[in-house]
């Protein structure tokens, strides 16, 4: 059986012992925005599979400072992957307000190249060139990722086949990429928009199983009524599988987190970047009274959003807000919930007597 141990925001990370057979996930707090640092466990010869999902925003914050702040102190100098879920500027922010030299990524900072601190990046991953958006992001974004190698899940037999390896029986699963889903017969309906196109990865180890779609979406909203969420659910129920933590679709967008999707996929843990205060209304509370109502253990929040007022009684009881980045480390069996943040003990001389 399963055991989950979510420790206590003030709890100091640094006492925490991470073994050398468990994975981390890394929900990286960048404001209103996605990017999530996926490291598969330690191998006998040292080396270690990191992938990026997502990267930020290109606003307020610069996704790039962020990322290049947490990935040197995670001591990553290179990631093996780079998944990008779709072209949305607050997904691709981190690699567009930088530069690439070779495969050598310059997450913010500055647009000095080759100073000693690039990351370098093995692969780019990605749904490709089809409905391309005419944004500037977009085609910055593509520039980079053709001078590296690319690999785009554009058709039904690239998305069947594409899996990661991240060492000790991890694996790194494709979905759902441009509306085709994993061993589907066809592409759903009704996909017309960048979120419809999202990218979905499920990440296995042993019994835990870890759900991040980008900002794939399920209910009608506006031009978007693809059922995209519900087929991905479906695939997951088919194959026995019961979703550990989910990173919630589409920062808790309404458009997004559908009842029967979270009837089919059963998530323990849902986890939501936000931004404090956006403009979108992320997460929304509907979105929050149906993770309740799916009976969810407890909804994570990176920061507050928009849910600062007085929220449902069944919300307020699993709601929890980090304000910092949001870990998960699984050694396949159990699985942990923390934060990188780190309080002072009963010497802080702030501290009222």
């Amino acid at each position: 059986m399963k055991k989950l141990y979510i420790l206590l925001s003030f709890i100091s990370l640094s006492i925490i012992h991470i073994s050398a057979q468990e994975i981390k996930i890394i929900n990286v707090r960048v404001g209103q925005g996605d990017a999530t640092i996926i490291q598969g466990p330690l191998q006998s010869n040292g080396k270690q599979v990191n992938i990026l999902f997502d990267a930020g925003n290109i606003s307020s914050r610069d996704g790039g400072n962020i990322l290049r702040t947490v990935l040197a102190k995670k001591g990553i100098k290179k990631l093996d992957y780079v998944i990008i879920s779709h072209y949305d500027a607050d997904h691709i922010g981190g690699i567009i307000s930088g530069g690439v030299h070779g495969t050598s990524l310059l997450l913010g900072y500055d647009e000095e190249l080759g100073g000693g601190d690039d990351i370098e990046v093995v692969n780019f991953i990605d749904r490709g060139d089809k409905y391309p958006p005419t944004s500037q992001a977009y085609l910055k974004y593509k520039s980079i990722a053709n001078s590296n190698n690319r690999i785009s899940l554009d058709t039904q037999s690239k998305l069947n086949d594409f899996e990661i390896d991240l060492g000790n029986g991890v694996k790194a699963f494709a979905l759902a990429a441009n509306g085709f889903i994993k061993g589907g017969s066809k592409k759903v309906d009704k996909v017309n928009t960048e979120n419809e196109r999202s990218l979905s990865f499920l990440i296995k180890y042993g019994e835990f199983d870890f759900l991040i779609s980008g900002d794939l979406i399920g209910r009608t909203y506006g031009k978007e009524n693809a059922k995209i969420e519900e087929k991905v659910g479906e695939y997951i129920k088919n194959e026995n599988i019961i979703i550990d933590v989910l990173h919630v679709n589409h920062h808790g967008g309404n458009n997004a987190s559908e009842e029967k999707f979270l009837k089919l996929i059963k998530p323990i843990i849902a986890i939501i970047s936000a931004g404090n205060g956006n403009r979108h209304s992320h997460p929304n509370r509907n979105v929050l009274n149906r993770l309740a109502e799916a009976k969810v253990y407890r909804v994570i929040q990176t920061s507050w959003g928009t849910t600062r007022n007085s929220m449902p009684k069944n919300v307020r009881e699993i709601q929890a807000i980090y304000q910092n980045d949001i870990i998960v480390t699984s050694d396949g069996s159990d699985f942990t919930i923390s934060t990188s943040r780190k309080y002072k003990t009963d010497k802080n001389p702030n501290r009222r007597n």
